[in-house]
C-alpha cells in the first residue's frame, strides 16, 4: 500500500495502475524533452529564426544545463516533502505552458525561455517518479519498477525523435511538429491530479493497516542514511562521479547525434532526427532486455561484471565513432550508436537508482536521486558550450573522444562502488 497515493494495484483488474501511470508520465516527459533538439536543425534553417538561433544555441544549451541543475537542487529540497504526485501535477502544468509558448514563440529569446521552462519541467520528473517508487513499493519490487520507468525515459526519447523526425519528413514546419504534445500532456496532468487527490485517503488506509498489524513495519520502510552521513563516504563519490560524467551521454544522444548524422553523413533534417531516435532505441533494449530480463536475475557479483562490461563497450564505441566518415561509413555509424545506447542505459539508470534507494530509504530517495542528477547537469553545463563550439565547425572527433574518456572513468569507479555496497550487505546479513 502506498503512502503517497492509492494502492499500486487495482484489485478489480490486477493492473498496477501506479506503475503504468508512472511509465506514461516519464515517457511523455522524455518525448517532450527531446522535441526541441529533434527540430533544432529545422529551426536553424528557419528564415526568421535561423541566424539568431544558430548563433545563440550554444549559450541556450548551457542555460538549459544550469536550469536543470537548479531544478535538481530544488527537487532534492522539496520532492520528498511534497510527494511525487504533487510534483508531477506541477510538472505537467509547466509542460503545457512551455509547449504552447514554443509553438507560438514570436522571437528567438521567447523560444529560448520556453526551452528553459521545458527543461525545468523535465528535470524534476525523474526524482518525483523515483519518490513514488520508493514510497509505493517494497525493496524487492523497487528494482523492477526502477527499470520500468527508466525504460520509459529511453523509450520516450526514441519515440519522440522518430515521431518528430517523421513529421518533419512529411513537410510540416517545426511549429506544427510540436503541437501533438499538448493533448498528451493535458491528459497526464488530469491523471496525476487524480492520483495526488487520492493520496490522503490512501494514507489513512495505510495507517489503519499499520495499526491492525500492531505497529509492524515493512522492511522497506526504514529510514536511510542522513544526507551528510552518506555524502562523506567514499561509496557516495564512487557512484556520483560516473553518474555525473555519464550524464553527458544523454546530452550527446539528444543534442548532437542528429547533428552528427546531418553534418558529417549528409542525412536530411528529418532522417537525422529519426535515426537519432533509432540510436536512442538502443537504450530501450538496454533497459528492457539487458536490465529487466538479465540484470535483475544475476547475483550481485555478476551484476558488477555486467556493468563493467557495458561501460567498456561505451568507451570503445564512442572512440571508434570519433574516427569519423573516413573510417566509419554511414552503414556502420547508426548500428554503432545503437550499441552505444544499449550499453550506457543500464549503468546510467539502475546502479545509481538502486544506490539512492538503498542509502535514502523511503525518506530521502528523491534527495539522493536529485543530487546525483544535479552533479550530472553541473558537468553538462561546462561540457555543452565546449562541445557546441567544436561541432559548429563540423569537428565531432574531440567531443566523441571526451565521451570515450568519460566511459573509461565510469568503468573504473562504478563497479568499485557496487562491489563495496555488496560487501556491506554481506556483512550485515
Amino acid at each position: 500500500m502506498s503512502a503517497n497515493g492509492a494502492a499500486p494495484t487495482s484489485e478489480a483488474s490486477g493492473v498496477d495502475v501506479t506503475s503504468w501511470l508512472l511509465f506514461s508520465a516519464v515517457l511523455v516527459n522524455q518525448a517532450g524533452r527531446v522535441m526541441v533538439p529533434a527540430v533544432k536543425t529545422s529551426v536553424i534553417s528557419d528564415p526568421d529564426f535561423g541566424a539568431s538561433f544558430g548563433a545563440s544555441v550554444g549559450t541556450m544549451l548551457s542555460g538549459v544545463s544550469m536550469v536543470c541543475l537548479v531544478g535538481k537542487l530544488l527537487g532534492a529540497a522539496v520532492t520528498d516533502m511534497l510527494g511525487g504526485w504533487l510534483v508531477l501535477v506541477i510538472v505537467f502544468v509547466m509542460w503545457i505552458v512551455a509547449t504552447t509558448g514554443a509553438v507560438f514563440s514570436p522571437t528567438v529569446d521567447f523560444f529560448g525561455a520556453m526551452w528553459l521552462l521545458n527543461s525545468f519541467a523535465y528535470t524534476v520528473t525523474w526524482g518525483a517518479a523515483t519518490q513514488v517508487v520508493g514510497a509505493c513499493y517494497s525493496d524487492k519490487e523497487r528494482p523492477a519498477q526502477l527499470s520500468k520507468i527508466a525504460s520509459a525515459s529511453r523509450f520516450g526519447a526514441t519515440l519522440g525523435n522518430i515521431f518528430f523526425g517523421q513529421l518533419l519528413s512529411v513537410g510540416l514546419d517545426w511549429r506544427t511538429t510540436l503541437l501533438p504534445m499538448l493533448p498528451m500532456q493535458a491528459l497526464l496532468l488530469l491523471m496525476c491530479l487524480y492520483k495526488w487527490a487520492s493520496a490522503p485517503k490512501a494514507a489513512a488506509v495505510e495507517a489503519s493497516v499499520a495499526k491492525s498489524n500492531n505497529g509492524k513495519r515493512d522492511a522497506g520502510a526504514e529510514e536511510g542514511l542522513s544526507p551528510l552521513a552518506a555524502m562523506v563516504t567514499i561509496d557516495f563519490w564512487l557512484m556520483l562521479i560516473p553518474k555525473a560524467v555519464l550524464f553527458t551521454y544523454t546530452q550527446f544522444f539528444m543534442n548532437y547525434i542528429p547533428q552528427l548524422l546531418h553534418v558529417s553523413y549528409g542525412y536530411s533534417h528529418g532522417a537525422a532526427a529519426s535515426l537519432g531516435g533509432i540510436a536512442q532505441g538502443g537504450s530501450v533494449i538496454g533497459l528492457l532486455v539487458v536490465g529487466n530480463m538479465i540484470y535483475k536475475q544475476l547475483a550481485p557479483t555478476q551484476k558488477v561484471m555486467l556493468v563493467a562490461f557495458l561501460l567498456a563497450i561505451c568507451a570503445a564505441t564512442s572512440a571508434v565513432i570519433a574516427f569519423g566518415p573516413a573510417m566509419v561509413p554511414p552503414s556502420l555509424v547508426v548500428p554503432l550508436t545503437v550499441l552505444w545506447g544499449l550499453a550506457y542505459a543500464l549503468p546510467f539508470y539502475i546502479p545509481p537508482g538502486e544506490f539512492a534507494m538503498q542509502i535514502g530509504g523511503k525518506t530521502s530517495t528523491a534527495f539522493f536521486t536529485n543530487v546525483f542528477d544535479a552533479a550530472g547537469f553541473s558537468v553538462s553545463a561546462a561540457w555543452n558550450p565546449w562541445a557546441s563550439s567544436l561541432v559548429k565547425g563540423g569537428d565531432f572527433s574531440v567531443v566523441l573522444l571526451s565521451q570515450a574518456l568519460f566511459g573509461a572513468i565510469s568503468f573504473v569507479c562504478m563497479p568499485v562502488a557496487m562491489s563495496r555496497q555488496n560487501s556491506k550487505k554481506t556483512k550485515q546479513a
